[in-house]
């Protein structure tokens, strides 16, 4: 519900079943690939399973496992991983799980952040996570809560956009894109100010920064539905992937989408490459390319998509529906065949590598 992008990925279920090999692990460890799944709204069943890269074993509920069955909560959202300490936005919950790694044991947890979304952090010290305001379609500005990794306390909280997502840091600043405008809010992480906003394409949600210090936006346009069945498309304006340097930030390089809805942009180790999902497929293009690429680098579409920095190989998150298990497929680096197909909780939309 609270994921803008679910909807995007409900592919093909022919390979959900779960290798045989992959008992289950009763307690994660190192080498972990952690998988984020949403979990159906409002039953509070969102799940972070850990994939051991090494035996191939797999724990569905890694929360759970390490705390007496507990669960995490409602609609898992993201999470950032800092030293030995993982942060679990829960969005429906309206909290930050933190949890010990690799033995995912309850630290604390931060709650009262609404419709908590993405976390970043600048320090060991120093943590944020977006946050939406306002109900459905009524959005006010959004927030950027600001949080004491040390204490695991809110210590302040800065206004942006309506709607902010996925943020990154570069250089002492934070780059907040706010999907329900067309802005990023760019603010100063040493005093916890907006120092400046960059109009980009309509519907921005993820920002990356490359290896030149460029940052990219994947602005995913504005859809507006017809509120009755069958809910026809009213009005659309176009996607774009956005380059702007932080020093000259009205320069801009907008690459249009012909049709569709782009999403889960992404970089890969070196900061050399992108991906995004687009038309049922996953594209690859070098961050010094001037049009977008028109040959897909895995003919799939993906709820989540990621590369694992300490072997380049790639992790596909699989949605089978609202109420029923998903499934991740594991690629070698470079793309190709598959090599593990692998049985998670409802809803996979990330990863995450430690």
């Amino acid at each position: 519900m609270k994921r803008l992008l679910l909807a995007l990925a409900l592919g093909a279920t022919a390979l959900a079943g779960c290798d045989p090999k992959h008992s289950p692990d009763p307690v994660p460890t190192a080498s972990s690939t952690y998988v984020l799944s949403e979990g159906q709204f409002g039953k509070g069943d969102g799940a972070v399973s850990a994939f051991n890269t090494i035996t191939k074993a797999i724990t569905v509920d890694a929360f759970g496992a390490a705390n007496n069955g507990a669960k995490l909560g409602d609609v898992v959202q993201d999470m950032g991983i800092v030293g030995t300490r993982g942060y679990v936005c829960v969005n429906a919950s309206g909290k930050v799980e933190v949890v010990s790694l690799p033995d995912f044991k309850s630290v604390a947890t931060i709650t009262k952040i609404p419709q908590v979304r993405y976390f970043a952090s600048t320090s060991a010290t120093r943590g944020y996570v977006t946050s939406w305001r306002g109900p459905y379609t009524n959005y006010l500005p959004g927030k950027v809560i600001v949080l004491n990794l040390s204490t695991n306390t809110v210590i302040d909280s800065i206004t942006v956009g309506r709607c902010p997502e996925q943020l990154t840091v570069l250089n002492g600043k934070l780059y907040v894109p706010n999907s329900y405008d067309n802005t990023i809010s760019v603010i100063d992480a040493s005093t916890n100010q907006v120092t400046s906003t960059v109009t980009v394409g309509d519907g921005p949600r993820n920002v990356v920064a490359d290896q030149a210090g460029n940052i990219w936006a994947l602005c995913s346009g504005f859809t507006v539905y017809n509120s009755s069945p069958p809910y026809n498309v009213i009005s659309s304006t176009p996607a774009s992937l956005v380059r702007f340097a932080p020093a000259s930030p009205s320069t801009l390089l907008t690459l249009p989408f012909s049709s569709g809805s782009p999403h889960q942009l992404r970089t890969s180790p070196d900061k050399t490459q992108l991906y995004y999902s687009y038309g049922g497929a996953e594209y690859q293009m070098s961050t010094s390319a001037t049009a977008l690429p028109t040959t897909p680098f895995i003919r799939r579409d993906f709820n989540g998509f990621a590369i694992d920095s300490r072997d380049n190989t790639i992790y596909g998150a699989v949605s089978t529906g609202y109420t029923t298990n998903g499934y991740f497929l594991h690629y070698p680096a470079g793309g190709g065949k598959v090599i593990d197909s692998v049985t998670v909780k409802v809803g996979p939309s990330g990863f995450v590598f430690y």
